[in-house]
Parts: structure tokens; C-alpha cells; sequence
């Protein structure tokens, strides 16, 4: 684990990103002694979009097309 203040970082962000990439965590501290951790981490890349997935398991019933009782008012 390496310690870096923000003016650190700012000038040397690619050494910081690398440090992190190899498994290490970076501690950042900023102003009035706050303290942030820069961890790396993989995100999975997500697929296409399957279209109809949630096709049959969401219902909608007559009721949801019914006016609401608080516009009524304004529908006469």
C-alpha cells in the first residue's frame, strides 16, 4: 500500500494507476487530512441486450388503465 497526496496524484497519475493495476492500493489524502482509496478492480463486459426478456413475467391489469380518483375533476 503506497500514500499520495492530491498534488502527488495530479503529477504522477500514470505511476498511481500502475500501483494500482499490479494488485496494490493507493491511499489518497486530500484536504483536511481526508483519506480515499484507489483500488483496481475488473468489470466485466456486459453482452448485447436481449430484446423480450422479461416478456410474460410482468402483468399489467385493466385496473392500471383506470383514470385516478384525483383527476377525476378535471375529466368532467
Amino acid at each position: 500500500m503506497k500514500t499520495f497526496t492530491v498534488e502527488e496524484v495530479k503529477q504522477n497519475l500514470d505511476a498511481v494507476l500502475d500501483h494500482a493495476r499490479q494488485g496494490g492500493a493507493v491511499i489518497i489524502i486530500g484536504e483536511n487530512d481526508r483519506a480515499y482509496k484507489l483500488v483496481a478492480t475488473i468489470v466485466p463486459k456486459k453482452g448485447p441486450r436481449k430484446a423480450g426478456l422479461f416478456k410474460g413475467k410482468i402483468k399489467i391489469t385493466d385496473e392500471f388503465f383506470e383514470p385516478l380518483p384525483e383527476f377525476k375533476p378535471y375529466m368532467e
